[in-house]
């Protein structure tokens, strides 16, 4: 499967000439190979061998790339999972710590509805007071002016007497 080499020594000089100048167009491969038949074959087996081996080289990181990704979605699962069952123990033991205490619960609840009632009384019941008391102390505050003006009258009638 070779190259024929049934080129002349003088074509040959040519193509070595024509490489330096071109900067490897062929690959280094391709420089290094003999003239002979059995060698470029060889080559080529050479060559066929090393990229079977690259490509079992690319399959096995592409099979250890398949096998990290698919133990990455794993434990991602799993930790979904693990999360959703501490959630629903969680909730469980909420629940039932709830249900344990429900008696205890609603006593207190009921303790500080009676003690926030009593607070509001005894404020309504100082309020009211303070209100009596401000109209007590109004009323005689009027009591006494009535008191001054009727004396006041008196002494005007009184003295209105002496003068007739």
């Amino acid at each position: 499967m070779g190259r024929s080499r049934s080129r002349s020594p003088k074509h040959r000089r040519k193509s070595s000439k024509h490489r330096k100048h071109s900067k490897s167009r062929e690959s280094s491969k391709s420089r290094k190979r003999s003239l002979s038949v059995s060698s470029d074959s060889s080559s080529e087996m050479t060559s066929h061998k090393s990229h079977r081996k690259r490509s079992k080289e690319i399959d096995r990181l592409a099979e250890m790339e398949r096998q990290r990704r698919q133990k990455d979605a794993e434990q991602r699962v799993i930790e979904e999972e693990a999360a959703k069952r501490i959630e629903l123990l969680v909730k469980k033991r909420v629940e039932e710590e709830l249900e344990k205490r429900k008696d205890e619960i609603e006593q207190e609840v009921t303790r500080r509805v009676e003690a926030a009632k009593k607070e509001m009384e005894r404020e309504m019941m100082l309020e009211l007071e303070k209100r009596r008391e401000k109209a007590r102390e109004e009323e005689r505050k009027r009591e006494e002016d009535e008191r001054k003006k009727r004396e006041e009258l008196e002494n005007i009638l009184a003295e209105n007497n002496r003068k007739n």
